[in-house]
């Protein structure tokens, strides 16, 4: 296949990669900054968790209400399955956010994340075995295989995280005082918890509406990577938070050129192309933050 017909065919998930690249690092590095950079890889599977949840749950809820909710369409393509399968998916990553953000006595933030992270994997795996067509299904959305997107999972990854991004640039010297030192945004008066609860719901929908479509093993890459070999070359939070943005875009074009030139399935050569990233920043850093 010459890069033309590459292009051709697979526009939609070249342009969803491309978006996701940029816009989820952005979240990722706010989720760094406030110490919770593991939730970058909780909550895509709290999000996977909850699409399984759907096609073991829909046709119970169906049969004993006796009412068609769609879940004989949750396996196509349709744009209605989509919406239902975004509705699983940001129930279920609301609600990890939400037992994350309860602070418990015992035991370490790292502890219960990874906790977290078990008992969603585990879950996940359990409903998919409920159902065989969701078996199938999230099997295919965990092993990263995007390079089907269509025109309603491109609209729809545009407009959340279009809305995520336009409010991060509009608020973001609010968000970084907040996330880098509460206490100081306390003192100058500003709406802190308006302002985490803001970055929880913009952090739910990028999870949600990107595990929907880029899949999880992308989401992963973009929210954690990108930031960490951000934090080795930037001097500031403002730079910060750009290249995080410059390199989630550089991971994912990478990764579209080893999925192409290898014929690797497309979210695991992200994963790839972000750790190569990752590296040479690291590699980098004395030489750019001496400068």
């Amino acid at each position: 296949m010459t890069w033309a017909d590459f292009v051709e065919f697979f526009a939609f998930a070249i342009a969803a990669t491309l978006v996701a690249g940029v816009v989820c690092p952005l979240i990722g590095a706010f989720l760094l900054v406030r110490r919770t950079g593991f939730y970058g890889v909780a909550l895509p599977q709290f999000a996977a968790a909850g699409v399984a949840c759907g096609f073991a749950v829909m046709p119970v809820i169906e049969d004993a209400l006796g009412v068609h909710l769609g879940a004989d369409e949750m396996a196509s393509g349709e744009h209605s399955a989509l919406n239902i399968h975004l509705f699983w998916a940001a129930l279920a990553t609301f609600a990890g956010l939400a037992a994350l953000s309860v602070r418990s006595r015992g035991g370490t933030e790292t502890a219960r994340i990874a906790a977290a992270f078990a008992i969603a994997s585990a879950a996940t795996i359990l409903f998919a075995h409920a159902s065989p067509v969701g078996d199938h299904y999230v099997h295919e959305l965990l092993r990263g295989e995007i390079l089907a997107i269509g025109l309603h999972e491109f609209d729809t990854l545009a407009a959340v995280l279009g809305v995520v991004a336009l409010t991060v640039l509009v608020l973001h010297r609010d968000l970084v005082l907040v996330s880098y030192d509460r206490d100081q945004a306390v003192v100058l008066g500003l709406g802190v918890r308006r302002l985490e609860f803001l970055l929880q719901v913009l952090t739910g929908a990028t999870v949600a509406t990107g595990v929907m479509t880029v899949g999880p093993i992308v989401l992963f890459g973009f929210l954690v990577i990108p930031p960490l070999a951000a934090r080795a070359v930037a001097r500031s939070m403002a730079g910060f938070l750009r290249w995080s943005m410059a390199l989630g875009f550089v991971s994912g074009v990478v990764g579209l050129v080893l999925s192409k030139e290898l014929d690797w399935p497309l979210g695991p050569a992200v994963v790839v192309a972000a750790t190569s990233v990752w590296a040479a920043c690291r590699a980098a850093s004395p030489w750019i933050r001496g400068r």
